[in-house]
């Protein structure tokens, strides 16, 4: 705490100086800052990606995981359809914070989320940071964070709307949403049914048919999904200070668990796992001129049932309560000081009893402008978990507008900052293997970037390049001791680039859209703390270097086309064998019709079309070409009149 408090008086006497400097000059223009309910701005030197609505419309009957393949340049290691986690800049997937409308929903004994549970329908908006940012997410962000929002609309009046998709492989989604606003007032409720056979035909390359000396042909077994789920966000405006808020979200999934193409072919256990979430976000907002508090209260309920057998449960209950206090005016800047307490309560077959967990997190985020064209970010988090040393997350960001006229936009970025991962309870607790002495994780990261916006009558270029750097140390891996154990094993060093570009032209009825995006990752261990460890140097499993997309949309009236490239490089797997890159093209045509507030919109989406043979996973089979028939209907002009 002593560390919190000494710079918390660095970050005033900084303040100081900058009120000093500012009275050097007289023409000096504070940027605006709003009180928002993300926290995004106190990122400042930190890359923020928000999807496009374009790609959030072609991904709305899927999860997640296809979102990101087809819009990002980001690693997903899944499977067919029933697992999927993230690796962003070479982390694990427990280094990202999965957040739902600001509280993070990863497992509490896993320490990450499944992201091909995650249905896009259900959000109006999918955002990517990428980077350390503990200081503001606390634990799992040290890769960086996948925020799944809802917005609240006033004055929408009642809407309705479905959806209908068909797919190949006995795909079926439905999703229905209803919603009403007013002056005072917001309610929407959405709900879906996510189906899929996934019998699907591939080649078996982990089988091989010795007389024709080629490898013989399968279809997958075991491998359906069946997921059902329901999202309710409601918004009261008890005064025009006051509001109150709430987000309720159940989801219910099953899956059976693809096995690899040698059990697949030759038969042997196949498994099944159903798993229940429950996430509720309730809180406050009261509003005063420049001062803003919020209230918020949390609680996320997962339970997990393998193969029907209720005697191995996983169940874990969390109570969060968030805290914060806003000033837009604190020595001219936008000051957020807080807390938040977590109560963690497992009930897994596999733990001993009575065991709990309290967390409280201690925060001051600021941010202001130093001159007309300089902003700088300083936050603090100070983190105390029982059992564990107080968790201290600093980070400090600088902005440069460079250059800004009515034709070009030019930003340069720079951001340091310190991030940490508690140990998860199946690292300290599962029995057997559970090691109590195990260590937090730790990192350290540097991060450059620069956007750039160039304007004129009718088009528009976007483009950015961000360098980054970081350190993972202390990084926690299970490791065979006769039996499986967790263990602070090695350091890495993560670095890379990360390019994209975007170009948009209007041409008479027309409008055309292009975007490049490519991503290269080094990430290698650099210190061993276990001799069993793979040669220092070497690329991290599953960690591919070269990522890369490129997408066109075309526009012309009713009517969009829309094609996508994906490039996933080499990987090494768990036994360090390389893994051959692919890539994946896909297309879709969409028909819009607007009719006096009804739109209805058809499309036809073709994915893999060059039938590409390829593994995400080792020895584990994907789709070749398929296909997606969708219809979405939604009526939005029955608003009630308000005085």
């Amino acid at each position: 705490m002593s560390k919190f408090v000494t710079l918390f008086a660095l970050l005033l006497l900084i303040n100081e100086w900058a009120l000093f400097a500012q009275s050097l000059d007289s023409i000096i223009v504070l940027n605006e800052v709003s009180v928002v309910a993300n926290k995004d701005k106190y990122l400042l030197g930190s890359k923020i990606k928000t999807v496009d609505t374009a790609m959030l419309s072609i991904a709305s009957g899927k999860s997640i995981t296809e979102l990101l393949n087809i819009s990002l340049p980001i690693y997903v290691k899944q499977d067919a359809g029933g697992l999927a986690t993230l690796r962003i800049r070479g982390t694990s997937p427990n280094h990202t914070a999965v957040m739902f409308n600001g509280i993070n929903i990863n497992s509490q004994t896993l320490g990450h989320s499944n992201v091909s549970n995650l249905p896009v329908f259900l959000f109006e908006e999918v955002r990517v940071q990428y980077g350390s940012s503990s200081s503001l997410y606390g634990t799992d962000a040290i890769g960086g964070s996948l925020q799944l929002n809802n917005k609240t609309e006033w004055n929408k009046g009642l809407g309705l709307g479905i959806q209908q998709d068909i797919g190949s492989f006995g795909s079926v989604f439905t999703g229905v949403k209803a919603g009403f606003s007013n002056s005072k007032f917001h309610y929407s409720l959405k709900g879906y049914r996510s189906l899929a056979d996934n019998n699907f035909p591939f080649l078996n390359t982990a089988v091989k048919d010795f007389e024709k000396n080629t490898f013989v042909k399968d279809t997958m077994r075991n491998a359906s999904i069946s997921n059902y789920g329901i999202l309710q966000n409601f918004s009261l405006k008890i005064s025009e200070k006051l509001f109150l808020h709430s987000n309720l979200w159940y989801d219910d999934n099953w899956h059976q668990i693809q096995p690899n193409m040698s059990t697949n072919y030759y038969g042997g256990t196949f498994e099944e796992l159903k798993n229940k979430h429950l996430r509720v976000v309730s809180g406050l907002k009261y509003y005063h001129n420049k001062h803003r508090v919020t209230a918020d209260f949390g609680f996320v309920s997962d339970y997990q049932l393998y193969q029907k057998d209720y005697a191995q449960t996983i169940s874990t209950r969390t109570y969060k309560v968030n805290t914060n206090y806003f000033n837009s005016q604190f020595f001219d800047g936008n000051l957020n000081v807080g807390f938040s307490y977590s109560y963690l309560k497992p009930d897994v077959y596999s733990y001993s009893e009575g065991i709990d967990e309290s967390r409280i997190d201690f925060f001051i985020l600021y941010i202001r402008s130093i001159t007309k064209q300089l902003s700088i970010i300083s936050n603090f988090r100070e983190a105390v978990v029982t059992d564990y040393k107080l968790q201290f997350a600093p980070s400090i960001g600088l902005n440069y507008l460079a250059l800004n006229d009515y034709k070009n936009n030019l930003n340069i970025k720079v951001s340091v900052s310190k991030s940490f991962k508690t140990p998860t309870f199946n690292d300290r607790f599962w029995i057997p293997g559970g090691n109590p002495d195990i260590l937090p994780e730790k990192s350290l990261s540097y991060e450059l970037n620069s956007n750039y916006e160039l304007s004129e009558d009718s088009w528009r270029f976007k483009s950015n390049l961000t360098l980054y750097y970081m350190t993972i140390d202390n990084l926690i891996q299970w490791v065979n001791r006769d039996i499986w154990r967790p263990e602070n094993i090695k350091k890495t060093n993560n670095r890379g680039v990360e390019v994209s570009t975007e170009l948009s032209k209007s041409i008479y009825s027309s409008k055309i859209t292009s975007g490049l995006s490519y991503s290269f990752t080094k990430a290698t261990e650099v210190k061993n703390y276990d001799d069993n460890s793979i040669p220092l140097g070497r690329q991290l499993m599953y960690t591919p270097k070269h990522l890369g997309n490129f997408y066109v949309v075309y526009a012309y009236k009713n009517w969009n086309f829309m094609f996508i490239a994906n490039y996933t490089g080499d990987r090494y797997t768990e036994s360090y064998k390389l893994l051959k890159g692919y890539l994946l093209l896909n297309a879709s045509l969409e028909k819009q019709i607007d009719y006096k507030g009804h739109h209805l919109a058809v499309s036809f989406r073709v994915n893999n079309l060059l039938n590409k043979v390829y593994q995400n996973q080792y020895l584990y089979a994907m789709p070749g070409i398929n296909y997606n028939f969708s219809l979405k209907y939604s009526i939005n002009n029955l608003k009630t009149k308000t005085k």
